[in-house]
């Protein structure tokens, strides 16, 4: 009863995280519908924006987060593709517990763990790697506040 309880918070929490109005400070347009994923202990939601590129990712964990962060983010990951060039995370000062961007050919997501909770971020449309940082920091804020 308690596992399908934290399954049901972080479903219901996953698309409640952000609003449109953090939405459109960052990408400078408000999220026109939700997609709920749940997936065991996590859930993603995907919030989609009138741009569709510049639409944005968050995946929501309130329970095992350090140990998936252990076996899942530290680690060094493989490319998905052969010849993609895979890069080291990077670790993120300044939120969360632990904070590190992964990413590959002008993608990227943060994963942000604090205490046993995470959140991963993925910002889409224009912009440099480091602008794509920002605005992901910007928005895991939001999103730690709201878990």
């Amino acid at each position: 009863m308690m596992l399908a309880t934290l399954i049901l918070a972080a479903q219901l929490d996953a698309c409640h995280v952000l609003s449109k109005q953090d939405v459109a400070a960052v990408q400078g347009e408000a999220f026109t519908r939700t997609t709920l994923t749940a997936r065991g202990e996590s859930a993603t939601c995907f919030y989609e924006l009138p741009t569709f590129s510049k639409s944005v990712s968050v995946d929501v964990m309130h329970s095992g987060a350090r140990e998936y962060w252990e076996k899942n983010i530290e680690k060094e990951r493989e490319p998905e593709e052969p010849g993609e060039v895979e890069l080291e995370p990077r670790k993120i000062r300044g939120i969360g517990s632990e904070a590190l961007w992964v990413g590959a050919r002008g993608t990227g997501s943060l994963y942000v763990r604090q205490g046993d909770a995470m959140v991963r971020v993925s910002v889409g449309g224009p912009g440099t790697e480091q602008e794509k940082i920002e605005k992901s920091k910007k928005l895991a804020r939001k999103a730690l506040k709201r878990l």
